[in-house]
């Protein structure tokens, strides 16, 4: 009794050491948060991108990984994610990108908690659970998990887009002179143009029933594209091209020369010019009534000075405005 009570510790020591020594040789799936970046911004939402990977150790394709994770913005949970990533191939590290999007009105309530902190907390918490084939199983273990924790500071943005202070300029009689080449063609330039700004009934309302379709004359136009932040943070905007449509007809695309970023807002100055020969009679028609349903695109850069990256930040918006 003596000699069992002696060699049982042994035993159980030995048995210990050998599993520890399996334990060291039998390879282990590999799971890395590699980052979480801001991927874009928009009028309606912002979209984070967790960057993640598992590789497999194994001569074998696993079948599924399960990735559960809670997002926190400031400690308050917004939602849960729980997703299968998919079959990860034998003896391959696959990358598993994960996309969330929150919705400016999920964050409302938020910002209003907040409304002086410009940057905010995003934690990203959970678990990635990877499962092990059954020849490589030891002890009757059939997965390993991986605890992560992520945290991300992303700037409180509620943005919105307006046109403002548009301004029509008509060529002068001396330019249109000199782009026509009789006098009758002045007169009916002249006469189609004093009627786009003058709100009276007009019978013709586009340049190719005028004949002017030949005629190399311009319209200057001056407007601003202004944006502001509801939220706290600051807006610095860069790199920024528009798509514009008025009444449904192209208008106006490019680049601006100028951006004036001033705290939460920012003013894209617009001075283009439109050919006359292309005024068609939807586009007459929307000038002269002094107000144009119009649809606006565009992309930028959103420069935040707390985050060395710049975000991708793009703009929709359908509405109408009045000069």
């Amino acid at each position: 009794m003596k000699l069992v009570s002696t060699l049982l510790p042994l035993i159980l020591f030995f048995n210990c050491a050998m599993l520890g020594v399996l334990q060291d040789k039998i390879p282990a799936p590999e799971f890395e948060f590699e980052s979480l970046t801001i991927k874009s911004i928009t009028l309606t939402d912002i979209t984070l991108l967790a960057n993640t990977s598992v590789e497999n150790p194994y001569p074998i394709s696993l079948p599924s990984s399960i990735l559960e994770m809670d997002l926190k913005i400031e400690g308050m949970k917004l939602t849960h994610l729980k997703t299968d990533l998919g079959a990860i191939e034998a003896k391959k590290t696959k990358q598993l990108p994960i996309e969330v999007k929150f919705k400016y009105s999920d964050l409302y309530n938020l910002y209003k908690k907040f409304p002086d902190k410009p940057m905010l907390e995003v934690s990203s918490e959970g678990t990635m659970k990877v499962p092990i084939p059954k020849e490589w199983q030891l002890l009757g273990k059939d997965s390993v998990s991986f605890p992560f924790v992520k945290k991300k500071e992303i700037p409180a943005v509620l943005p919105d887009v307006e046109i403002k202070n548009f301004k029509v300029v008509l060529p002068n009689k001396e330019e249109i002179m000199k782009n026509a080449n009789s006098e009758s063609l002045t007169n009916t330039a002249i006469g189609f143009l004093d009627g786009l700004l003058s709100q009276k009934k007009q019978s013709v309302t586009s340049a190719a029933e005028a004949g002017l379709t030949g005629l190399n004359l311009n319209l200057n136009t001056e407007f601003d594209f202004v944006f502001a932040n509801k939220a706290a943070a600051d807006l610095n905007l860069s790199n920024l091209g528009y798509d514009l449509k008025l009444a449904g007809e192209n208008f106006l695309n490019g680049s601006p020369k100028e951006i004036i970023n001033s705290g939460k807002t920012s003013t894209v100055k617009v001075s283009t010019k439109f050919p006359v020969a292309n005024i068609s009679s939807a586009l007459y028609k929307t000038i002269q009534s002094h107000t144009a349903n119009f649809d606006l695109k565009g992309s930028s850069s959103f420069n935040v000075p707390n985050l060395k990256e710049q975000i991708p930040f793009s703009y929709e918006k359908k509405g109408n405005f009045k000069w």
